[in-house]
């Protein structure tokens, strides 16, 4: 039986994007194929003596640099296994099935908050570090007996999903923004099942915004209306344009292994890398990776002090890598959420224990786990991945360096100690921020 017209152009896209996604997939594998052997004949070439340490072998040719194929971003890990259209479609129709017999979330609100408490924000403490671009950090008196100098200060705040506001010393940064209660539209959903614990308008106006990919989870276009200009806005290729369409220009765009040195007076040396993550991008997936994804080191005199994994799958040797290049850091802020189904999430995002790997490569001091608890995106409980994560802590006898946050609570650390060993948390300012010794 002859096709019709309309049957015809159906089979005619079909064929058309199929072969484009095949020619995407073969591509992608042939260059990751071009630059392991491209790696390993280098190896081949060190002394024989050294082919066991790896310290000898962080500047051979990079397998983790930027890719594009045809016009689009790709992963360079063996590990990825791309999605197509049919792949996401239907595993967002199964998570609302699996979703429904692993259990929804708590019908009553009040129930919904003892299980995922929400507390403001220590605002005093975050506004009186605010302010070291504009006068330097020996013209503000804040320091307390209570808490390190602000100059060894790290004050961290999480605010739901990937969105924190972080202090180091008076600068300030806001990471993947979203303050709003649905994720797309009121009309669409869905809708937070733990709200902001502040709005927007309350946190100083950061210094800096870092944008790990343009996933509406990660960027909402509500903060980019609101922040406009009136901060520097950090993100991997391609962001630029959709935030210019929103007249927004004071944007610094960064490859993977790209490196910044902030405009901050004074001594001390600040600088944000931009580096690789296991993950893919778009704000609709017909515009699925036209723009880079990434995740982001901040680093103070050369040290790394902050690590913004964004979203990735789990691949050790990039881990790994970025330890080498940048050493061990204070306080990694990776993902725990979102896993399930893991025969379509794995590729790109981490569950708890791949987080626990993750700091181990890292040899992260202290770890937040944060994109749980949010908004139900996946088909895992919503309250899985904080109690997976205490548990593995627990079991390492890691719980005051390794654990999932209470919504707004704010942190304090001290830069300038190594962190070699786990120490109590105590209450300060009034029982609103909590000091990690």
């Amino acid at each position: 039986m002859p096709l019709s017209l309309p049957g015809k152009v159906g089979l005619g896209l079909v064929v058309s994007y199929a072969s484009y996604t095949a020619y995407i997939a073969v591509q992608a594998q042939l260059e990751i194929s071009k630059r392991q052997r491209r790696y390993e004949e280098h190896k081949k070439g060190l002394k024989k003596a050294d082919q066991g340490d790896f310290d000898q072998i962080v500047d051979v040719p990079n397998r983790y640099e930027t890719l594009n194929v045809a016009g689009r971003f790709e992963n360079p890990f063996p590990e990825y296994r791309s999605q197509t259209i049919l792949e996401f479609l239907l595993s967002r129709i199964l998570e609302l099935f699996e979703g429904k017999t692993r259990g929804g979330t708590p019908s009553s609100e009040a129930e919904l908050r003892r299980i995922l408490p929400v507390v403001k924000p220590d605002l005093e403490l975050i506004w009186s570090n605010h302010g070291v671009l504009k006068t330097g950090i020996s013209d503000i008196e804040v320091d307390s007996k209570d808490l390190p100098p602000l100059k060894d200060r790290l004050t961290f705040t999480w605010l739901g999903q990937s969105c924190s506001f972080l202090q180091l010393s008076g600068i300030s940064f806001l990471t993947d923004p979203i303050f709003e209660d649905y994720l797309v539209n009121k009309a669409l959903g869905p809708k937070r099942i733990t709200p902001s614990p502040c709005k927007l308008e309350e946190l100083p106006l950061p210094n800096f915004v870092l944008v790990s990919h343009d996933h509406p989870d990660h960027l909402e276009s509500e903060s980019v209306k609101k922040l406009g200009n009136k901060c520097a806005w950090i993100v991997p290729l391609g962001v630029r344009k959709y935030l210019a369409r929103k007249g927004v220009s004071n944007v610094i765009e960064m490859a993977w292994w790209d490196r910044i040195t902030l405009p901050v007076e004074g001594p001390d040396k600040y600088e944000v890398v931009c580096l690789p993550s296991m993950h893919w991008s778009g704000r609709y997936m017909l515009d699925a990776n036209s723009t880079l994804w990434c995740s982001f080191m901040i680093t103070k005199n050369g040290k790394s002090m902050f690590y913004h994994a964004g979203d990735t799958g789990y691949t050790p040797e990039l881990f790994k890598l970025i330890r080498e290049k940048l050493g061990p850091v204070h306080l990694s802020m990776l993902p725990i959420g979102q896993y399930c189904p893991q025969w379509h999430q794995k590729p790109r995002h981490i569950c708890p224990s791949e987080a626990i790997e993750i700091v181990k490569d890292l040899q992260s001091k202290k770890m937040v786990g944060v994109h749980w608890g949010t908004f139900v995106l996946s088909s895992e409980p919503f309250i899985e991945p904080k109690h997976k994560l205490e548990k593995l802590a627990e079991d390492m006898n890691r719980s005051k360096d390794i654990f999932a946050p209470t919504f707004g609570k704010t942190f304090v650390m001290d830069m300038s100690k190594s962190y070699e060993s786990s120490g109590e948390a105590r209450e300060v300012r009034d029982g609103k921020a909590v000091l990690l010794d």
